[in-house]
């Protein structure tokens, strides 16, 4: 009896959650996946694969043949070159509350970026930081390359 009354009280909070608590879990999908490349979440390896979806805190890694596209729940696009690796540190997409952010690390390689709705309501909220730099993102598009600290 302990038991089910339990489980019912995790239903109830369950169906009384905004659905924005449920929205954060994944953060866009993989798309035009060349060549090899892998994620890492959770210190697991995943093979990149289109239709693939990828949380924040993943690590998108390409192989020497290897290209990635990203589209991320706002409709922003990353698209990543041969030997580049990236990893999303904060997207939160909450436009309901004014509430944005978007900062990604891209830790070597090329990657191209295509600003979605958080970039044109809140240019402020995204960053792209680089081995030497953070980019903040004013304009619509831009390449970036970067080469690892050694």
């Amino acid at each position: 009896m302990l038991r089910k009354k339990i489980i019912l009280s995790l239903l109830a909070v369950l169906l009384i959650m905004p659905p924005a608590a449920f929205a954060q879990e994944f953060v866009g999908g993989l798309r035009k996946v060349t060549g090899s490349g892998t994620i890492i979440r959770g210190g697991q390896q995943i093979i990149a694969k289109d239709g693939i979806r990828i949380k924040m805190g993943d690590k998108l890694i390409t192989g020497p043949n290897g290209a990635l596209g990203v589209i991320f729940t706002d409709n922003t696009r990353i698209s990543l070159g041969s030997d580049s690796e990236i990893k999303i540190d904060d997207y939160i997409f909450q436009p309901d509350q004014g509430t944005f952010s978007f900062l990604t690390e891209l830790v070597q390689g090329t990657a191209s970026y295509i600003s979605g709705t958080i970039g044109k309501l809140s240019p402020k909220s995204v960053r792209f930081k680089t081995p030497t730099a953070v980019v903040g993102v004013r304009g619509t598009s831009f390449l970036v390359k970067a080469t690892p600290k050694k």
